[in-house]
Formats: structure tokens, C-alpha cells, sequence
């Protein structure tokens, strides 16, 4: 690189231009939270599980305002997290079971961190690829392979859960990102995922 060119951009980590980084509101904010003590210490302890109930709530008016949904989004249904990954990893914990839970079904290609979450909750040899088209997820591909998994489960006896009985539990994951994802950068249109959501209540699949 001589001195003309300009700086090469690394375009391995997903982070953001430094300008985009809002420091001197991240700043104030910061200030009055810690100004006042029935937000400091909550957020300097363990806090609420579910995360901030105001800002839970201003997340679900900023949703309803922004999508417009034929319901007002519910904040309880709404919980902060440290981010993707540790949220998938939250997921998985809560709501699967290597013992039980057939497969994670993972559109081709994906985000590569997460194979490693998927492998430390016991799904080492159980990741399997599933397609995408111009739309996103092969459904019909999906759907098929569903199917085979549930059938040799059963043959096997895998039936119920027996690490996580006492919860909810899925028989199957299916990993994707449906809005400009990562790394193909494709957005699934609406047909496309109404037809995921129906694929995944019909095989019981988060």
C-alpha cells in the first residue's frame, strides 16, 4: 500500500465505522444512570433477568411505531442480552436438549461464531446445511431432511427429553438470518418466511 491508497477495510469482523460509535451519548447517558440510584445500583447488581423495563418498553414503542403491527408489541416479550451470541447461546440452553433435540438445521453460509456455541451446548455432529435460493432457506430441502431426522429419531427411541423435562424443549433448531443475512447478505421476502413459520410448527422447531 503507498502512501495514495486508502486504508483497506477488514471486512472479517463485522464491526461498524469508529464514526458511527456514538461515544459522547453513550457518555451523558452513562452519567445520568450512575446520577441516580434507583438505576444505578439495580444495573451494578444483578438487575432484572429480563433486562431494564424502560428500556424494554421504549423498545417494543419503537417497534410498534416503526413496523406497525396489527398488535402493539408486548415489551414482556422482550429481553436484553449481551448481544447475538450470547443470546443464541441463552437459547440453546434454555429451550434444547443434545439428548433430544435431532438437529440444528443451518443456512448455507452462516455466521461462523456460531458453530462454536452450537458445539459447546452439545451439537458437535449434529449441525447440519441447509440451502438458500435467491428468497433464502430451501423450504422444501428443509422440510425434507426434517422429516428423515424425525423418522431415524424415532427409530431410535428418542421421544422425550431426559437432560431438560421439567420445560419447553424442540425437537429441532433452524438457524438463519432473514433480513440482510450474514454472510450472504439476502433478505428473505414474506412469503418465504410465512412458510418457515409454518415449517417450524409443524416439525417443533425454534
Amino acid at each position: 500500500m503507498n502512501k495514495h491508497s486508502k486504508p483497506l477495510v477488514n471486512l472479517i469482523r463485522g464491526w461498524p465505522s469508529t464514526s458511527l460509535l456514538p461515544i459522547s451519548q453513550i457518555a451523558a447517558a452513562a452519567q445520568a444512570v450512575l446520577s441516580e440510584p434507583s438505576i444505578a445500583y439495580p444495573g451494578l447488581l444483578y438487575g432484572p433477568d429480563e433486562g431494564h423495563e424502560p428500556l424494554r418498553r421504549e423498545i417494543a414503542k419503537w417497534l410498534t411505531d416503526f413496523y406497525e403491527p396489527a398488535k402493539p408489541i408486548n415489551y414482556e416479550r422482550i429481553c436484553i442480552t449481551g448481544g447475538a451470541s450470547q443470546n443464541l447461546g441463552s437459547m440453546l440452553q434454555v429451550f434444547t436438549d443434545p439428548t433430544y433435540t435431532r438437529n440444528i438445521w443451518i443456512v448455507v453460509p452462516a455466521y461462523f461464531l456460531a458453530f462454536r456455541i452450537f458445539e459447546d451446548n452439545g451439537f458437535a455432529g449434529k449441525m447440519r446445511a441447509v440451502p438458500e435460493d435467491e428468497d433464502g432457506i430451501d423450504i422444501n430441502y428443509l422440510e425434507r431432511e426434517m422429516k428423515k431426522s424425525d423418522d431415524e429419531a424415532e427409530k431410535g427411541g428418542m421421544m422425550k427429553p431426559t437432560l431438560k423435562s421439567n420445560r419447553k424443549t424442540y425437537r429441532h433448531i433452524i438457524y438463519c438470518v432473514p433480513t440482510f443475512a450474514n454472510p450472504s447478505s439476502r433478505t428473505m421476502p414474506l412469503g418465504r418466511r410465512r412458510d418457515l413459520v409454518r415449517c417450524a410448527r409443524k416439525f417443533d422447531a425454534l
